[in-house]
């Protein structure tokens, strides 16, 4: 029944046959932290690490130093060359596989402090170096005829769509990915904007349970991770499961024979599907935001958002606009700025934006010589850029209410962190007071999303064809817009970089629970969902990167997909194994997370009412984020308890092939 991918073990490393030249230039190149843990498994001790003394945390997303002084380090790689050396030597003996206590002392050199041993088994998990430990399995065994009574359809064939599908398929459950587009990625199949790249570290966005994956630079761009979504789709086996340019446009649940009834649409027109459970997957940042300007149909050149931008756009020697500050606007306008006969920027409120000192850069040809060859070493380098030390403690995202320092900090910590983004901010900008008042933010850091970049958006209003317009997009005509003073602006093409309508969940799909309500009814202007999954009055329904678990201050959408695949895989795993038709989450376990969440959410800066931000609905109230430690949300989903729901047994079963559409 399984289908499991083959993951790399710590031991499926390529031979060393490096000499010992070759040895001590890589060395030189290496981050120095996971080097010093492959150092461990080479030799089996951590001596190296007490010798690298105290750690510091990471000082951004892809600091490997540890802080570590430049001539201590010098040392380190001299003893960390000659261990590799001797590995080789030794003909490459299998790899020392840490004891907890050297787990221990490891996670914190990692981290630069001591963390709660909660997080020692998360951790491990990561680094898997058992294999994939979050692989889907039957507690006993199970009747194929009662699997096959569970067929799943899951909207979105996105990073969130092919984890639980990839889940589904191990366990051998009858499943179907439904997908408006005509490939997989999800925002990475439609984001194809100049310069559109990730901005976390891609050896950790990605999945655990696939571990080859070369990255060539630590931020990747589009057609990297639109390639990596498409050879995952055929490696994992999922293709023959997903139907493209499909839409959902309905759901509606049975309450008496508990399941949904689907209406989809292809260009073969419309049908109908039922089936057991039904996973949304389509995310948040897929339906374009295009801010409603008085006589845009006036406008006679091109306007495209750019979540839509055409391969055969090109802004060579156009007068271009874009409408927007925020993180498409700091990926595509330094790529504007080199193409257009001018470029003018509409801001509407500056944004802050950390300048990361590798937001470019390539992975060194050293560095992927490590990851294939030296044990641990791609593992510890992934496991570092999650910066578990923050999970716990983001001191400068939390509000301190006793802070009498100004508006434009929350805290001494927020204040800190103010200071370090607004140096940086200030040197890409360069010495122009009246640029640096206009495209620095008054309001505290971390209200709104944070963004990254390497400073080039800033670097671009240096340039003598660039505008940044502060006043306001008030209208279109013909031939551009005039802003709020009343000066014409003309164009060629205007750019919405405008982001997204995040906060409508599930829309424009129309889902109906047992009680005739739709979801939309139900949630009102305040969606919300149980560990962001599940829902009261909608059995059987799952949501991925549903209400509250847009990650605010550490770890990316790849850990939290892992997490609710698992939950959801393991909910189906009761549903089969106990035979049950249907679960539905008790209202007062709803409404007991909710409060839980929105008091948690308060004290955070994305509560802070300085600046609005998409993670609030319209009165204000912060929806999209989670206030969770990934340690908390990694223990709650590891399985659905029971108690927490409603469950029914009911005599129409759905036929065996039962699969009506379903792959």
């Amino acid at each position: 029944m399984s289908a499991t991918f083959a993951v790399p073990g710590l031991s499926d490393v390529a031979p060393l046959t490096a000499s010992d030249d070759e040895i001590d230039a890589a060395v030189g190149d290496l981050g120095l932290l996971p080097l010093l843990m492959s150092v461990v498994h080479l030799t089996g001790s951590t001596e190296i690490l007490r010798a690298a003394g105290p750690t510091l945390r990471p000082q951004y997303s892809t600091d490997l130093s540890g802080s570590v002084p430049a001539d201590l380090q010098v040392e380190l790689r001299a003893k960390a060359a000659q261990a590799i050396k001797a590995w080789r030597d030794a003909g490459c003996p299998a790899p020392h596989l840490p004891d907890t206590i050297q787990l221990r002392e490891m996670i914190a050199t990692l981290t630069g402090k001591s963390l709660d041993p909660r997080y020692e088994p998360l951790i491990a998990e990561e680094l898997g170096f058992g294999g994939d430990a979050r692989a889907f399995q039957w507690d006993k065994l199970v009747d194929q005829t009662a699997v096959n009574a569970k067929p799943v359809m899951t909207v979105g064939a996105g990073l969130s769509g092919l984890v639980m599908g990839y889940r589904l398929k191990e366990a051998g459950i009858p499943f179907t990915i439904v997908e408006k587009n005509s490939g997989p990625g999800g925002t990475w199949f439609e984001n194809r904007f100049p310069g559109a790249r990730v901005d976390v570290p891609s050896h950790c966005y990605s999945f655990t349970f696939v571990r080859d994956q070369t990255w060539p630079e630590l931020f990747s761009p589009w057609p990297v991770l639109r390639s990596y979504f498409a050879d995952l789709a055929d490696r994992l086996g999922l293709t023959s499961h997903i139907r493209y340019e499909t839409e959902v446009l309905r759901a509606v649940y049975d309450d008496e024979s508990a399941h949904w009834n689907v209406t989809l649409r292809s260009a073969g027109g419309e049908e109908q599907v039922r089936v057991a459970a039904l996973v949304s997957a389509v995310g948040q940042l897929n339906r374009p935001l295009i801010p409603d300007i008085e006589g845009q149909d006036a406008f006679k050149g091109v306007r495209v958002h750019t979540a839509k931008w055409s391969e055969d756009l090109s802004a060579e020697g156009k007068k271009v606009l874009v409408i927007g500050s925020a993180a498409t606007a700091l990926q595509i306008v330094p790529e504007l700025a080199e193409q257009a006969a001018h470029l003018t920027v509409f801001q509407r409120s500056p944004t802050w934006v950390l300048v990361h000192p590798e937001y470019r850069r390539k992975v060194s040809d050293s560095e992927h010589w490590a990851m294939d060859t030296l044990p641990g070493y791609a593992r510890w380098t992934r496991a570092i850029m999650y910066n578990w030390a923050l999970d716990g403690s983001p001191d400068h995202m939390v509000i301190d209410p006793q802070w009498t320092g100004g508006p434009q900090a929350v805290s001494a910590a927020n204040d800190a962190a103010r200071e370090r983004l607004t140096q940086g901010m200030k040197a890409a900008i360069g010495d122009d007071p009246e640029l640096q008042a206009k495209l620095i933010p008054t309001y505290p850091p971390y209200v709104k999303r944070p963004n990254l970049g390497d400073g080039g958006y800033f670097r671009a209003f240096q340039r003598e064809n660039v505008t940044l317009c502060t006043d306001g997009a008030a209208r279109f005509d013909e031939t551009g817009i005039i802003d709020g003073k009343g000066v014409h602006h003309d164009a060629d093409i205007v750019v919405y970089a405008t982001g997204f309508k995040a906060l409508e969940y599930l829309a424009p799909m129309e889902i109906v629970g047992r009680t005739g309500k739709r979801i939309d009814q139900f949630w009102d202007d305040t969606p919300r969902a149980h560990l962001g999954i599940t829902v009261p009055e909608f059995p059987n329904l799952f949501l991925m990167y549903g209400p509250g678990t847009n990650l605010g201050f550490n770890g990316n959408l790849f850990f939290n997909s892992e997490c609710q695949a698992r939950y959801i895989a393991n909910a189906l795993k009761w549903m089969v194994q106990d035979d049950i038709d249907a679960i539905e989450l008790k209202p007062t376990v709803f409404a007991d997370y909710s409060a839980r969440m929105d008091a948690a959410l308060s004290r955070f800066t994305w509560s802070h009412d300085s600046a609005g931000s998409w993670y609030k609905n319209a009165a204000g109230k912060v929806i999209a984020n989670s206030p969770w430690p990934l340690i908390d949300y990694w223990e709650w989903t590891r399985a659905p308890d029971p108690q927490e729901f409603i469950t029914t047994r009911v005599s129409a079963h759905i036929d065996s092939p039962a699969t009506e559409g379903v792959a």
